[in-house]
């Protein structure tokens, strides 16, 4: 295999910011004289006009500042690519194969007009797995189709296919892989000319090319350049709309504190909604919510497929709103009808016969937009065609009275959740090949019925009900019982670490109980079956169901929990207990011990001074796991497939001395962590004041000759001496009230300048006294406690103040970052680039940024940690740990 990177971003004029693009056209008011008959042709037409494509990078999102690229620029730039591929690239043929696969849309789009000007064949290659095996298989999969090939790719997105040996078109365009591996679809020219892209080129339409992750993080930036640009087409999907929806329908009370937005949005002539079924009750929510900004019914719903081209069934009727509400049947809008060159059918399964308007059937298409072949693959191709030349689609539907497309369901197993394809029998054939201890292979009995109740799980009659009403409905339509209809506690949505239901689950009930009551160990003190009803009236789960020896976080217990549980047994025991002795054995009996090791007897109410215990800052939150461990400062999350540890301050035990210096704090840990885990690889990860701290171990380690596969920073910069020099212990204090949410943001940034120069007892009553006092229950919070939460935090800003960043490491710095705080700056831009950007100084291969939702001070809340655990399992696979 040939791996030829490309010169850099900053060599060829490119964009360096990662992210796949939302496409949005401003098309003129007339028509080019003459059609293009080729892409060359296409491509030498366009250069003669001023319109070009707009791309919009991360930190230009909310600035007029833009790279604009003309359709001329752009040939020349191809013609310079070329240049380059003839003289670096030896064997070059007519027919040989170019890989494409970038992080960045721009590079995909010059370097498919490079190749495809000279008479190569591009294929862009859509991401391969994160999972390195699934990586290599993936890869192997779709070079072992070609027989001589080059890959063209950039410094970050090489790794992919490394470790991988391998054995009249115009270009390939893979599949998204939704049902299986990813398979090469051979399109030619007159295919080509009903993409969206080159349509804007044949209508002389201005392009605007923007980031998908921050458009979905920022949806309000969609509606900011639609205002802007007088966007008249763009295509998106479903999810997005929804988003859009709660933007405008829903705010936040930050988004309800911003000015009042002037949008003149009447340009928008249509939104094309693919990817995923349109839901109709949103469209029109959409709809009726942004029609005082000047917005007629706009969204069109269709349907296409990577062997379609794309899109090849549109709706183009213009809806009412009132027809959306009354006209208009089912959950979903219609797909409509197909584009010239296009034929649909739907035909029964149980005899291959047509199927009557309004029957639901299995989908085939046929026509001149349609493929003929996988490239290199006839096996695949034969399974798909039948030998009448129609296309099998996959997918179950229904043709209405008019000829317009009611898509039902899939008949691949696939599920579409947020514009992502899951494929099912891919997850289970994963699970199983990876012979888990504990899971049962998957056979299918049956089907079960998972709910989110909304009455209350002592309401016996409820359920009997809400369970008939499923049944009746459930059986009425696929004419089967299902073997199950259970009811699934909010909670267990949001917990990502919970395992999953399978349709054997009731079969298994009886089996699962019989293990769960040998294995369940019992309180055998009084001490411990206080403990124990104590958690167990927190979860509000049977005492009879846990046993001792269960991880506090395997039970759902939060880190605010924590908080509240360490006091309540401060006051059950009367004695000093805290979250750090919480955390040394975070089970009932390991807290039991530990309640021991701190007073003679198990109720004994005089507290014992636990001064003289020396400090170890390492907290074991997670003993399992294969993988690599990962070292928290000072955050608090989990993952189910490595050793979890964090750091304990110093201080926040009762006469412990707060730490000096930050370099203090870091000799500590490192030296705590090689005791712990005496060699490599060393995963580490830091927020607020421990993004600096796990630069400073990731030094050490360095230098020590160990090796650190994973060095992230959680939403802070390096040198946060300016950031903490401006706050005095007032500002602080409120800082401090916000991250607590004993007041919001808002009031925080009003708060600052008022009470910048008032005594800090004043502060004090001011904050408690603005609070809910359910809050301060909640959080066992009182005065003391919070001038004791001031103490530490004021260690913390000493040490940083006296810190600056210096020397480098090897290893790249993933920056994870979330919504800006108000009270550094109101400004993305100088967020990133002013702040965060200071990362790429201190690391050798630089840093790379990952958006993850919420705002600093709740990015590890409740609603955004799993997000932020994805986002962060991912990236460390990336990185090998």
């Amino acid at each position: 295999m040939l791996l030829h990177p490309v010169p850099s971003p900053d060599a060829l004029g490119l964009d360096k910011d990662p992210g796949r693009s939302y496409i949005l056209e401003v098309v003129p008011e007339t028509l080019p004289l003459h059609e293009a008959t080729s892409l060359l042709e296409l491509q030498q037409q366009a250069v003669i006009i001023s319109a070009g494509i707009t791309f919009y990078k991360i930190s230009s999102l909310y600035s007029e500042a833009a790279k604009q690229v003309s359709y001329r620029q752009l040939l020349d730039q191809a013609r310079y690519d070329v240049y380059w591929l003839q003289t670096s690239v030896p064997g070059l043929q007519r027919d040989t194969v170019f890989l494409l696969y970038f992080d960045i849309y721009e590079e995909n789009i010059c370097w498919f007009w490079a190749c495809t000007l000279t008479g190569y064949l591009p294929c862009i290659v859509p991401k391969l797995a994160v999972s390195t095996g699934r990586r290599m298989v993936q890869a192997k999969y779709i070079l072992q189709l070609l027989d001589d090939f080059v890959v063209l790719t950039n410094s970050r997105m090489e790794c992919a296919f490394q470790g991988v040996d391998t054995p009249c078109l115009n270009f390939l365009m893979f599949t998204s892989g939704s049902t299986g591996f990813s398979k090469a679809v051979a399109f030619d020219y007159a295919v080509n000319l009903v993409e969206m892209y080159l349509q804007a080129m044949l209508l002389e339409a201005e392009q605007i090319q923007i980031v998908t992750d921050w458009m979905v993080a920022e949806p309000c930036c969609f509606l900011d350049l639609v205002n802007r640009h007088r966007i008249s087409l763009i295509f998106v999907s479903n999810f997005f709309l929804a988003l859009l929806r709660d933007l405008v329908c829903h705010p936040t009370p930050e988004q309800k504190a911003q000015p009042i937005l002037t949008w003149d949005l009447s340009c928008l002539c249509c939104v094309f909604s693919g990817g995923e079924a349109t839901v109709r009750q949103m469209a029109v929510q959409l709809l009726c919510a942004l029609e005082p900004y000047g917005v007629q019914p706009f969204i069109c719903s269709g349907y296409g497929l990577t062997e379609s081209c794309a899109g090849m069934a549109w709706d183009l009727v213009d809806h009412t709103v009132d027809d959306l509400l009354h006209n208009t049947a089912g959950e979903f809008m219609s797909c409509g009808r197909p584009i010239p060159g296009v034929e649909m059918r739907v035909l029964r399964e149980t005899d291959q016969s047509e199927a009557a308007a309004g029957e639901e059937g299995m989908l085939q298409l046929r026509g001149a937009v349609i493929f003929n072949q996988y490239y290199c693959d006839a096996v695949a191709t034969r399974a798909v065609l039948t030998s009448d030349g129609w296309f099998i689609a996959g997918d179950n539907a229904y043709l209405d009275a008019h000829g317009r497309l009611y898509i039902t369901s899939c008949s691949k197993d696939t599920l579409l959740l947020n514009g992502v394809t899951i494929f099912a029998v891919e997850v289970e054939n994963s699970l199983e090949q990876t012979r888990i201890l504990g899971l049962i292979l998957s056979f299918m009995l049956s089907y079960c019925v998972v709910y989110l109740p909304s009455y209350l799980p002592d309401d016996a009659a409820a359920r009997v009900a809400t369970t008939e009403a499923i049944e009746r409905i459930a059986s009425f339509v696929v004419h089967v019982t299902p073997t199950a209809i259970l009811p699934l506690l909010y909670s267990y949505f949001e917990r990502t670490s919970s395992g999953a239901l399978d349709s054997e689950r009731k079969a298994h009930e009886t089996s699962i109980q019989v293990y769960c009551q040998v294995h369940c160990q019992a309180p055998s003190s009084p001490t411990e079956e206080i403990i124990l009803i104590l958690i167990c009236a927190r979860l509000n789960t049977d005492p009879d169901s846990v046993s001792v020896t269960t991880n506090l976080f395997s039970l759902g217990l939060s880190l605010l929990d924590f908080y509240s549980v360490t006091l309540d047994l401060q006051q059950m025991f009367g004695m000093a207990f805290t979250v750090p002795d919480l955390l040394m054995d975070l089970t009932i009996a390991g807290l039991t011990h530990r309640l021991a090791s701190k007073q003679p007897t198990a109720f004994s109410p005089k507290p014992e001074d636990n001064t003289r215990n020396e400090y170890d800052p390492v907290v074991l939150l997670q003993l399992s796991g294969p993988k690599t461990p990962l070292w928290l400062v000072h955050p608090v999350f989990a993952f189910h497939n490595c050793f979890i540890y964090a750091f304990r301050s110093r201080g926040v035990q009762p006469g412990e001395p707060l730490f000096a210096t930050i370099a203090e704090m870091a000799d500590i840990y490192a030296a705590a962590m090689k005791r712990t885990q005496p060699s490599g690889l060393y995963a580490l990860a830091g927020y607020f004041l421990g993004s600096s701290i796990v630069f400073e171990i990731a030094k050490r380690l360095e230098s020590a000759g160990e090796e650190v596969g994973f060095l992230g920073v959680l939403d802070r910069p390096p040198d946060i001496a300016d950031l903490v020099g401006r706050l005095t212990w007032n500002k602080r204090l409120v800082m401090v009230g916000y991250f607590y949410k004993l007041i919001d943001e808002p009031r925080c940034v009003a708060l600052m300048p008022e009470l910048k120069d008032v005594d800090a007892e004043h502060v004090l009553d001011v904050i408690l006294g603005e609070v809910n006092p359910e809050r301060l229950k909640v959080l066992r919070l009182d005065r003391a406690g919070l001038r004791h939460v001031m103490d530490i935090i004021n260690g913390f800003s000493r040490a940083a103040k006296g810190y600056t960043p210096g020397g480098r490491v090897e290893m790249m710095v993933d920056v994870f970052i979330v919504d800006f705080l108000m009270t550094v700056t109101d400004d993305r831009g100088c967020w990133v680039e002013r702040y965060l950007k200071q990362w790429e100084r201190l690391s050798r291969r630089g840093m790379v940024v990952h958006q993850c939702e919420g705002r600093h001070a709740d990015m590890l809340g409740a609603k955004y940690v799993n997000g932020l655990q994805l986002v962060l399992r991912r990236v460390m696979e990336e990185r090998g740990v």
